[in-house]
């Protein structure tokens, strides 16, 4: 809890503060270090720590936006706890503009808690992780979707296998706190097949195993601003803060109907040409409705179609494709809320 002084790397704040500074994650050759900036909001009042971090994939840029624009607007006098903010927290990965580095090509979100002794990413995850688990109650794990695809912003909480009904009804409510239309629920005891890569080192799923109750917030598409998905962002700052008695809520209008999707599924082509994408992102479409057609110069090559009843998560916007390619991520079952 707050209420005393703040500490991550450089950055110190006692309540009423406003700290920056940096938390050395590596070095290169000629003695140039590699840090990670830290900002930390100190409240006055006891409360507690909300840790907001973004961009563990290079590419993925809003939360920076979203992320400064709180802060900045943020009054100490009021505010209940603190929030240490991340939200650069893969910098060889975002000068290098992707969604990994190029010294190592390690997922950042996938190695953590990290390795003290490991690789660069190891190293990486270890440091900011350590750091979180002296220092947060809570966490906020922001990305987007990749460049080539686009999303309304949705969250998605991860309940790992030995979590406590206790801390899944934490990180349920918090994610549904943030207020987007869809919500991904996802049970890693019976979850195949629509979660890319593997999962065990993912940030959220480590915090909420540590008992910091995390989620992830996917706000838009990466490798720009949008100012209609940091808004968005932004807003669901404030309703989880909210949330947890940070500050007081804002007067605003009611949040949309909220679906929780409880299976999902990647949807992959089986022709190759270029995409015409029909579909689009947080509307239903009916078994057996196009998503995307697929044609070359002369004439039409197949057409992609749901393979059940879903909401549209994700589509691909870029139109080259290729066999095996993916072209949409669908919720294929849901409850309302």
């Amino acid at each position: 809890m707050a209420g005393k002084e703040l500490h991550v790397g450089s950055a110190r704040a006692s309540p009423g503060q406003i700290g920056r500074g940096h938390l050395k994650v590596g070095e290169l050759a000629l003695n140039a270090e590699l840090r990670v900036p830290v900002l930390i909001v100190n409240g006055r009042q006891d409360g507690p720590v909300l840790w907001l971090n973004g961009a563990v994939h290079g590419d993925e840029l809003n939360a920076f936006m979203a992320v400064r624009n709180v802060c900045r607007t943020i009054a100490v006098d009021d505010l209940a706890g603190a929030l240490v903010c991340t939200p650069v927290c893969n910098p060889l990965a975002v000068q290098w503009r992707n969604k990994v580095n190029p010294y190592d090509f390690l997922d950042l979100d996938q190695q953590f808690p990290g390795k003290a002794d490991g690789q660069y990413s190891e190293r990486t995850a270890h440091a900011l992780f350590k750091e979180m688990r002296a220092a947060a109650n809570y966490l906020i794990s922001f990305h987007t979707v990749g460049t080539s695809f686009s999303a309304e912003p949705y969250s998605v909480h991860k309940f790992a296998p030995g979590l406590s009904p206790r801390t899944r009804g934490q990180i349920e409510a918090m994610a549904l706190a943030f207020g987007v239309r869809l919500n991904c629920r996802v049970d890693l005891s019976s979850a195949t097949g629509e979660v890319p890569g593997g999962v065990a080192g993912a940030l959220d799923v480590n915090c909420s195993l540590a008992g910091i109750p995390a989620f992830m917030a996917e706000i838009g598409s990466g490798g720009r601003f949008q100012p209609e998905a940091i808004a968005v962002a932004e807003a669901g700052i404030r309703r989880v803060m909210a949330h947890l008695g940070m500050i007081a809520p804002a007067a605003e209008r009611p949040m949309p109907r909220q679906i929780v999707v409880t299976r999902r599924a990647f949807l992959y082509s089986d022709y190759a040409g270029f995409l015409d994408m029909q579909a689009r992102p947080g509307t239903r479409v009916a078994k057996g409705a196009a998503i995307g057609t697929v044609i070359d110069l002369f004439a039409e090559i197949g057409v992609v179609r749901a393979p059940a009843d879903a909401f549209v998560i994700m589509v691909r916007e870029e139109p080259v494709l290729h066999v095996g390619d993916r072209v949409a991520f669908l919720g294929v079952e849901w409850t309302d809320v």
